[in-house]
């Protein structure tokens, strides 16, 4: 038995000079030193979160996303920029291209957040096959389950980011 209900899905779709308007209209704000990946990962998951607000006061939220693409784009363009540069490289830009770093952003956005990973290399169907392993034993009440693609410069539109935002809720089991 699957002990987790499906509130809300959300399918978001962006080119890259769409990003900042959709980050703000979700997040109030840019986010500092954040990269595109950061941006787009956490607008995502709050525009999903928003979506569907919990009863509950104080929900115990897990945040588990996976980024197949791995912000190729991001990477190769810091790259670029510290290879051409003359002086010592400032680790900020690379840090920033580094799709866990929504995790560092997430705690003021998201209500009650105890928890938030990047799975990488993990299969498509995180629900079905590592959800069961990672949720259990775990107080969550609540988890945004996320697949998130951006920017790389081997698909056929290396400006379009997509995310897919599930927002489940462990389901209540009444006992005798």
């Amino acid at each position: 038995m699957n002990p987790w209900t499906l509130l809300t899905e959300l399918e978001v779709e962006v080119q890259r000079e769409e990003l900042r308007p959709f980050a703000k209209a979700h997040l109030g704000a840019g986010l500092r030193r954040a990269g595109v990946t950061t941006e787009f990962t956490l607008a995502g998951a709050v525009a999903c979160w928003r979506q569907h607000q919990p009863e509950h006061a104080s929900p115990c939220l897990a945040m588990i996303w996976t980024n197949p693409t791995f912000s190729g784009t991001e990477n190769l363009e810091c790259l670029a920029e510290l290879s051409g540069s003359k002086s010592l490289p400032m680790p900020f830009q690379f840090i920033a291209s580094q799709p866990h770093m929504a995790a560092v952003y997430a705690n003021p956005f998201l209500p009650g957040l105890a928890h938030a990973t990047l799975l990488v290399h993990a299969d498509a169907d995180v629900e079905t096959t590592l959800l069961p392993g990672l949720s259990h034993r775990q107080p969550w009440t609540h988890i945004l389950l996320g697949e998130v693609w951006t920017p790389h410069p081997l698909q056929a539109d290396p400006d379009r980011l997509q995310a897919r935002w599930r927002l489940l809720e462990r389901a209540v089991v009444a006992s005798c």
